[in-house]
């Protein structure tokens, strides 16, 4: 499908039965601390596959072993390092305004300080269901509220999956601080939650994109 609808932009695929990080290994009986999470090796030949196509095509698809969400972000922002000024991440389901990219970027460019920024994300079908309808109503108060609120004080503490921007490393010397994608609480690994979590430095632009759910 990913092949069918970017059949004009040359688009690749690559399956990679890895990802950028080691299985996760227990601390050894005994030892002080968690266990060990390592980044797999510069030469792995996967790594090696999947950040020259990210970087010199412009529709790659990566299918690789499964490690949560923050896992998939962490291959998408490591592949491609400085190679971008910024780097827009958005869901499958989420559909774009036309002055979306750039009110967010605009946003980010007037302001060093601010290291991510979110638009107001809303649900497309609010009343085809009660699900739907509950979601638009927690969607209203997570972004008109929630992050309103914090981002008064410059300290929003999550910016949500379905629409966010951030500078690329080039642009951002904190980029590369928040790239790991699991926390470990009592020698146990746990994926952080959906969301690229940047406290402190995230604002939320003014910028309309909507949500289809079943």
């Amino acid at each position: 499908m990913f092949r069918e609808v970017f059949a004009d932009e040359d688009p690749a695929t690559y399956v990679w039965d890895g990802n950028y990080h080691q299985p996760w290994e227990p601390a050894a009986a005994g030892a002080v601390g968690a266990g060990a999470y390592r980044e797999v090796e510069a030469e792995d030949p996967g790594r090696l596959a999947v950040e020259a196509l990210v970087r010199t095509r412009r529709c790659v698809c990566v299918a690789q072993r499964w490690g949560g969400k923050r896992e998939v972000m962490y291959t998408a922002f490591k592949a491609l390092g400085d190679s971008v000024d910024y780097v827009q991440v958005c869901d499958s389901d989420t559909r774009l305004d036309p002055m979306a990219l750039l009110e967010l970027v605009q946003v980010l460019d007037e302001d060093p300080r601010v290291g991510a920024v979110g638009g107001d994300v809303r649900i497309l079908n609010p009343l085809d269901s009660w699900v739907s309808f509950l979601s638009s109503l927690r969607y209203w108060v997570a972004f008109n509220v929630e992050r309103a609120c914090q981002s008064y004080f410059h300290c929003v503490s999550c910016i949500s999956g379905p629409l966010e921007s951030c500078p690329g490393p080039r642009q951002h010397a904190m980029m590369p601080s928040f790239l790991a994608p699991v926390q470990v609480h009592l020698q146990v690994p746990l994926l952080l939650r959906d969301a690229l979590v940047l406290p402190a430095v995230a604002e939320p632009a003014d910028t309309l994109v909507q949500v289809v759910l079943p």
